[in-house]
This record gives structure tokens, C-alpha cells and sequence, in this order.
């Protein structure tokens, strides 16, 4: 407000000396600048001087863990807010330089006890902010990129696996950041766990803190719809329509049942939604689990059962061709065709930055294979993962589901009747609520523990 107002003062003024003589404009003018910026002055000064204190970030700990793919570890630093910049470099082969930029970083009264593949931790004040140096174990060579995990809060270090030719190419390329020669003074008590694996980077955790076992919002979104039919039966059975009658099915089963969750759907009518949009949907609703509902098919008529999906990197030529013919919605958007497949860097990313979400998927996912196999009595064909378009955007833990195969006459048949369609949506149903009571216990044994 005190800029708009100093703006419109210094406009009309600038317009009234117009009428006056040159001279005299200019000496109106230095005393009105003058007269400004000394009231500037005295205003925004107080700014400056709590500019510090807002800019101040506390680092509670530092965790490590193995990455799921087997590839390597993540570092996660523990902050009470997100840098507003920070930076890793790689000076020397087991040297990794990590530095806050800009910012003098709080710490509780820890030193991380180093573990595999971290063989000594330093951290002190550099030139450009706060700086932490990781020295890893000799003989094993790592690459690092960073990351802001899913909360936006923690910040991750991805180490991955690399030959000792590539990483010496980088070293010898990097400046090594000279620290201060004094670790920061109080940093002084040595804590055995502060460098053991973490909740939020395993996946042998289902539940964890980040997600404070909320489970009030459920995503139902029925694949494809508009303009996009999706495949095509053998009696010109369209996808969307069955898509969207069994996830009205399962919607309808929650509100009798469950009522006290929410459903929101990404589209409940024959409408074109485009991939990003349906998980934009789904985080804006700050949903708790999205379940994505679509239908198979391949060329062979024989094939049969279901299949449930997470998100990650296709392992067979199978998982390749269904996650390129759930993506290919992107013909129908205005949108490069290339960015139809993800890429591998872009799934170890959302992999690292939403570990829990992940874990939570798999096991949800576990649940619902569970239920067709012996509420639906149907064929599994397992739980799989592929570089799905729609999970990718979801900040939630999130499955797709198909439900069988349109282009086996059999399958068309009992998918698109009354009891098949009621059969598939109560097994849903209950893999929702076995979820909904698993997150219960856990809570209700977080809070006796406390």
C-alpha cells in the first residue's frame, strides 16, 4: 500500500511540473525525491533487519536409506522449511559439498553418526550460506543431484551407482568450496539413530508421519471420456463408458457404506479430461488415495483377468505397451506426443520425492488384488508398475485399475453386465475400506503409544 501510494504522489507530481518551467521542475523534484526516500528509508528498514529471522531454517536431522530400485541411497536433510536456494557439488571422487546458499542454517544438537556409504559428515559456515560435506566410503563412486521431497519441505540427495571414470570426470571438473575451519559450536552431542533409515524413505513403512494417517478423501477417476473412447470392444463396448459406470458403482458403494469419506471423481459425466488435470483434480480435493478405473485390451480375444498398477518404471515389453496405450490420451490434448512416456529421470524423482505415497500404493494395491481374486472370483494377473501419465501427477497414493479385457468376448460380456459391473466395484469397495481401517489401527496405535 505505501508503494502504491509513493507511485501515485510521484505521478501526479511528474504530471503537474510539467506546466512549470524546466528549472523549477527540477529543483521540485529533487525535494520531493529526497523527501520519499528518507520516508522510505525509515519504513522499510524494519524489513531488512527481520529479513534474517524470516529466512532462518533449522535442520533436525539427517537420514539415509536405499533407494528401492537398488541403485543407490538417498540423504534426506529434516528442515523445519524449504531453502530458498541450496546447491550439491562433487569436488573429489568421496566428496560430496552441499551448501544452503545464501542462508545461516539453525541445528538441533546433533552430529549425524556417519553409516554406509557415508564415511564422515563436517559441517560448518562457507562463504555462500551454510555448508555440509559428505565424505563417502573409498572405493565406492556416487553421482548426486538434488531434490525438495513431496512436501516441499525436506531436501533429498540422490546418490546413484556410477563407474569411477564418471564420477572423476566430474571431480576434475569442480571447484572444492573452502568451509570455514570451525564446525558450527552447537553442534555437540553425538546421536546414535540420526543417520538410520527413515519412514519416509523406505517402503517398509506403510503409514508414516508426513501423512498423518488422514484418510478423509477418496479419487475416483473414470479413464478417459469426450472425444477419448479409450479401447474399443469386440461388440464396440467404448472403455469410457465402462469406466465411468463401475466408478459411479464404487462412488454410490461409499456413500452407503462409508459415508463419512468423501468422493470426489474426476469427471461423472462423458466429458475429455486431460492426464494432468485428473491429478490436479484429485490434489486440489487433497485426497487421500486416487483409484484410476479403466479397461484392457490386447489383440489376442483369449486373454483374461485383472490388473493393478502403480506407478514406476515398465519392466516388461507387456507393461510398455499398456502404459503407452493409457497415455495415448495425449493425442487428444494439445501436447507434444512425445511427452507421452516418462522418463526414467522423471519417475526416479517422483519416486524419491513421494517414497510414503509409493509404499502406501503398493500396499493398497496388494489389498485390491486380494479382493478380486476372492470377492470377484477373477483371474490376477498381478500387481505391476509403468510410467502412467495420470498417477504421475496425483501427490497421493494412487492406483489404475483394469478391470479385464474388452477385446476377449467373454470378458466384454461379463464387464459390461449389471452383476459383473457390481462384482468389480464391490471388490474395489472393500479393498477401500480393509485401507480405511489398516490407516485406523495404525493411528489408534500411534496414539496409545504416545
Amino acid at each position: 500500500m505505501f508503494a502504491v501510494i509513493l507511485f501515485t504522489r510521484y505521478t501526479q507530481l511528474s504530471r503537474d511540473t510539467l506546466k512549470i518551467s524546466y528549472r523549477q521542475a527540477d529543483v521540485t523534484y529533487r525535494r520531493v525525491i529526497r523527501f520519499w526516500c528518507i520516508l522510505a528509508a525509515i519504513f522499510f528498514t524494519p524489513l531488512f533487519l527481520w529479513e534474517d529471522v524470516l529466512a532462518q531454517v533449522s535442520l533436525d536431522r539427517i537420514s539415509v536409506a536405499a533407494r528401492s530400485d537398488g541403485k543407490g541411497y538417498v540423504i534426506r536433510l529434516h528442515l523445519n522449511t524449504a531453502p530458498a536456494r541450496f546447491s550439491v557439488v562433487q569436488p573429489e571422487t568421496n566428496l560430496l559439498q552441499f551448501t544452503f546458499d545464501g542462508v545461516t542454517v539453525g541445528y538441533s544438537d546433533l552430529v549425524p553418526k556417519p553409516v554406509s556409504p557415508i564415511k564422515d559428515i563436517f559441517i560448518a559456515d562457507s562463504p555462500d550460506g551454510t555448508g555440509i560435506d559428505f565424505q563417502l566410503n573409498d572405493g565406492e563412486y556416487y553421482l548426486a543431484r538434488t531434490y525438495l521431497d513431496a512436501n516441499r519441505r525436506h531436501v533429498l540427495i540422490a546418490l546413484t551407482r556410477a563407474s569411477a571414470n564418471e564420477v572423476k570426470a566430474i571431480a576434475d571438473k569442480t571447484d572444492l568450496i573452502r568451509r570455514g575451519n570451525q564446525p558450527v559450536n552447537n553442534i555437540t552431542e553425538v546421536v546414535d539413530t540420526a543417520l538410520t533409515p527413515d519412514p519416509e524413505d523406505t517402503f517398509d513403512r506403510l503409514f508414516n508421519q508426513r501423512q498423518t494417517l488422514k484418510f478423509e478423501v477418496i479419487v475416483i477417476d473414470p479413464g478417459h471420456g469426450g472425444k477419448d473412447p479409450g479401447s474399443i470392444g469386440t461388440r464396440g463396448t467404448k472403455e469410457k463408458d465402462v469406466a465411468l459406470q463401475v466408478a459411479k458403482r464404487i462412488g454410490a458403494y461409499i456413500n452407503e457404506f462409508l459415508p463419512e469419506l468423501k468422493v470426489v471423481y474426476t469427471r461423472d459425466d462423458d466429458r475429455f479430461v486431460d492426464l494432468d488435470e485428473r491429478g490436479r483434480i484429485g490434489n486440489r480435493a487433497q485426497g487421500d488415495l486416487f483409484i484410476s478405473i479403466h479397461a484392457n485390451s490386447v489383440r489376442s480375444r483369449n486373454a483374461y483377468g485383472t490388473e493393478v498398477w502403480i506407478l514406476g518404471m515398465h519392466r516388461t515389453q507387456e507393461a510398455f505397451e499398456v502404459m503407452k496405450r493409457e497415455n495415448s490420451v495425449i493425442r487428444f490434448e494439445d501436447k507434444d506426443e512425445t511427452a507421452m512416456e516418462l522418463s526414467q529421470e522423471q519417475l526416479m524423482i517422483y519416486e524419491l520425492a513421494n517414497s510414503g505415497n509409493m509404499a502406501s500404493s503398493v500396499y493398497f494395491a496388494e489389498l485390491l488384488d486380494r479382493q478380486f481374486t476372492q470377492r470377484a472370483g477373477r483371474r490376477s494377473r498381478g500387481v505391476k508398475q509403468a510410467g502412467f501419465q495420470v498417477l504421475y501427477h496425483a501427490s497421493m497414493p494412487a492406483v489404475l485399475v483394469e478391470l479385464g479385457f474388452i477385446s476377449n468376448p467373454n470378458e466384454e460380456r461379463f464387464i459390461t453386465s449389471d452383476y459383473g459391473q457390481s462384482i468389480l466395484a464391490s471388490a474395489i469397495f472393500r479393498a477401500v475400506r480393509d485401507y480405511k481401517e489398516q490407516i485406523e489401527r495404525s493411528q489408534q496405535e500411534r496414539d496409545t503409544s504416545r
